[in-house]
């Protein structure tokens, strides 16, 4: 029996009691488990605050949807409003949160499950026969109501996102006690959620017993982890393949066969996306505090210390003073590159400071002049430096030095006129 008179409150048009109502229903809805384990710390600071935000978001959607005046003029009860509720909103809100935060883990775990449910490689532990759930399916499809059709497709969807509800959290409620049938909604029972329902290979004997999952992490490590499939697929075209159907059923195989027990789904997800290199990244402030695992001990992040470390310094300084004997031998090499002849090396100087040190900025034209020889030979001289110069091969830090070294060699030895 609901607490709230969702009904009295949507007709006095009680908004502030609307919205408590909606936040203890949030509050004690086991679905909303896996956000308290997804919220990153930097947006809200407390359980309360997921709740809140959570119950805002759910009272907004409902409004933009205009289903408190659907609620009001096809004359639900309380009873039917929490549990369209509890069965269908809010699972749906929880799921399209965790599915935008957690986009790859949240596709891939779906993609796990419906490979267990489908595939003929699996079976169900102690599920009911075939024959049983299509007439579960048929009685479900009868007991329609005003607006059947459109109530079971969204019932499915919001079985198909309970189903994934648990992608990061770990704890084992109880599932939430909806409210019992009513001519809306169908009177039949519903199925335990999927993350408990229990998977092992068809091949394996129904009486299999089950292993303690606390040692499965460490029977799975023999199985390799699988390259990640880059192909673009999807409607938009954006999102990786990351993993084949062919290949995850193997990997699921793979997973079952090195624990060798029968396991639920939600454990099962868990082996297998640790197998899987997806990238779902996030985005945590620098001032948020983290749990050392110790009683009382925290952590704070820390920017990136960007500052020299001692063995960078000394590299560094080896650097410089590499380049800066490299200055020498470059000036060497000019003089071998006009055989030692005195005159053409002193031209090679001056050409070498006016074009790339004097302050002046002079033009070709002019430092010609300045050096009493034609234009082309400035040029030609321009063009052997330039080739010497690219046979060193020199980093943008070594040049940089190497400038510096180079300049305090020519100064002296170049008249300035």
């Amino acid at each position: 029996m609901t607490d709230t008179d969702w009904a009295g409150l949507l007709a006095e048009e009680d908004v502030e009691s609307l919205w408590n109502g909606l936040y203890n229903l949030v509050s004690r809805h086991p679905g909303v488990r896996p956000l308290h384990f997804a919220t990153d710390g930097a947006a809200v600071s407390s359980q309360t605050e997921i709740n809140a935000d959570l119950a805002q978001e759910l009272f907004l959607e409902l409004f933009q949807k205009q289903r408190f005046d659907h609620y009001v003029n096809n004359r639900y009860t309380s009873l039917e409003i929490e549990g369209e509720l509890a069965r269908i909103e809010l699972p749906n809100l929880v799921g399209a949160r965790l599915r935008k935060r957690y986009p790859e883990s949240f596709r891939m775990a779906r993609r796990v499950s419906s490979l267990l449910k489908t595939s003929e490689r699996f079976r169900r532990v102690g599920a009911e026969t075939k024959e049983d759930e299509a007439r579960v399916t048929a009685t479900n499809v009868k007991s329609n109501g005003r607006g059947a059709q459109k109530k079971v497709a969204t019932s499915l969807t919001a079985v198909a996102i309970e189903e994934d509800d648990d992608i990061v959290g770990e704890s084992d409620e109880e599932q939430f006690v909806a409210p019992k049938s009513s001519s809306r909604t169908g009177g039949e029972a519903r199925r335990g959620r999927m993350v408990n329902q229990i998977y092992g290979l068809r091949e394996w004997s129904a009486s299999k017993p089950l292993r303690d999952s606390g040692h499965f992490g460490e029977l799975i490590k023999s199985v390799p982890v699988r390259r990640r499939d880059t192909r673009l697929v999807g409607r938009s075209g954006t999102s990786q393949l990351i993993l084949s159907n062919p290949d995850l059923e193997e990997l699921i195989i793979e997973v079952l066969t090195a624990i060798d027990s029968p396991a639920d789904v939600r454990t099962l997800r868990q082996l297998v996306l640790s197998k899987i290199p997806l990238q779902d990244y996030n985005v945590s402030s620098l001032d948020e505090e983290l749990s050392t695992g110790n009683e009382g001990g925290t952590l704070r992040r820390e920017a990136r210390d960007t500052r020299e470390t001692p063995e960078d310094a000394l590299l560094r300084g080896e650097q410089n003073e590499r380049a800066s004997e490299l200055a020498g031998e470059f000036l060497v090499q000019l003089r071998r590159v006009v055989n030692n002849n005195e005159r053409r090396y002193e031209r090679l100087l001056s050409t070498l400071w006016y074009c790339y040190y004097d302050t002046e900025n002079h033009s070709q034209l002019e430092i010609a002049r300045r050096l009493g020889v034609s234009d082309s030979l400035v040029s030609d001289s321009r063009k052997l430096i330039e080739h010497e110069l690219k046979k060193l091969k020199l980093s943008v830090e070594e040049g940089a030095v190497f400038s510096e070294s180079l300049e305090r060699l020519l100064a002296p030895a170049v008249q300035v006129h």
